[in-house]
């Protein structure tokens, strides 16, 4: 009885040997909560009261109520037996698992009973008391006496029905009979376990049933975007091809762009010679002449050179025009050697050559 109170508080010993006792306990529990109760099935039973008439029981969860009307044949038979012929006991026990509750019964019946072992049946039932106890009702009978009521009340010994034993004030209203075990309570338990187990498949029937509802719409946008993400994976692969060349192309033609700016800021010679035509005086010529991107610088001589440098000032598209280094005149020389630099618009002097109403 200790360690039977003790696995009571650990509901899963590390003894695998308990896990089966421990699981069927726990079902239990919760076959018994409020949640699951109500899918136990009620069993209708026709039991011959000890007074001779058979009045219709509804038997579920242990407890009896009466049934109004004659019984219909469907119902499984069971026979009252009187109190006179049984010992009844009341004991006060923690709650305890189904197996350890029947291991608890049966010591207290074996140090109780005045038959012998092999001559004693017994039943009990449960109900909740006071102080988080359970309260067990005990009957305890000789078998021998129970067979001659049975074949007294002209039950066949081979088809047993069920021995009950009411409590004196079983009105109806809903009572909690003991069935003595050993007898016909089989078949009503086996078809009650069936019942259940109908039931509990119908429920996770159910229950699988919403579950679907419930996860198939995000497991199909899952799956469209699923398959819109592999559609664009292959229209990626297939366009990659056309995507590398698109991507070499662009980089050509900015590369080409890169030039060309580059190229429409350089100066071309056939314009800076047309210049240098139009602006250099008689008299005056020049010794070298450089191109620096947009930069001129001219090497020459010159009557004057300060004069040279206000005409190619007066130029289109000539800009920042000075003299480099002052201009100098060697001894007995009549021309000053100059070095003049300027700047000249691409847009006039370059490759391309913009005209005046284009430019505005």
């Amino acid at each position: 009885m200790t360690s039977t109170t003790a696995d009571r508080h650990r509901p899963f010993s590390l003894d695998p040997a308990q896990w089966p006792r421990q699981w069927r306990a726990a079902a239990m529990l919760a076959l018994d909560g409020p949640l699951l109760r109500g899918l136990r099935p009620a069993s209708r039973v026709a039991l011959r009261h000890a007074d001779g008439q058979t009045r219709v029981w509804r038997l579920v969860r242990g407890q009896a109520h009466a049934v109004p009307g004659a019984p219909g044949g469907a119902e499984l038979p069971a026979l009252q037996l009187p109190a006179e012929r049984v010992l009844e006991r009341r004991l006060l026990l923690p709650p305890l698992a189904p197996d350890d509750l029947a291991q608890a019964v049966q010591l207290d019946v074996a140090a109780s009973s005045p038959f012998g072992a092999a001559q004693t049946v017994h039943g009990w039932s449960v109900r909740r008391a006071a102080d988080q106890l359970v309260q067990v009702d005990v009957a305890i009978a000789s078998r021998p006496q129970v067979e001659q009521a049975l074949q007294a009340a002209g039950f066949d010994p081979a088809q047993a029905p069920e021995v009950w034993v009411l409590p004196p004030a079983a009105d109806g209203a809903g009572v909690q009979p003991v069935v003595l075990r050993g007898f016909g309570e089989d078949r009503r338990e086996r078809l009650a376990r069936q019942g259940l187990t109908r039931r509990l498949w119908l429920l996770a029937l159910l229950l699988a049933l919403l579950a679907a509802l419930v996860i198939t719409p995000t497991a199909l946008v899952r799956a469209r975007a699923q398959q819109a993400q592999q559609a664009f994976a292959a229209l990626q692969k297939q366009a990659a091809p056309q995507l590398a060349q698109r991507e070499a192309l662009m980089q050509r033609l900015a590369r080409l762009q890169a030039v060309g700016q580059v190229y429409q800021q350089q100066l071309a010679l056939p314009p800076v010679l047309d210049l240098l035509t139009r602006a250099l005086p008689d008299g005056a010529w020049l010794t070298g002449l450089r191109l620096e991107g947009t930069k001129l610088v001219l090497n020459g001589q010159a009557d004057d050179a300060a004069a040279l440098v206000q005409r190619l000032a007066r130029e289109p598209g000539a800009h920042d025009v000075r003299l480099a280094s002052p201009a100098t005149r060697g001894a007995g020389a009549t021309k000053e050697t100059f070095i003049i630099e300027l700047r000249l618009e691409p847009r006039r002097h370059g490759p391309v050559q913009i005209g005046e109403g284009a430019a505005s």
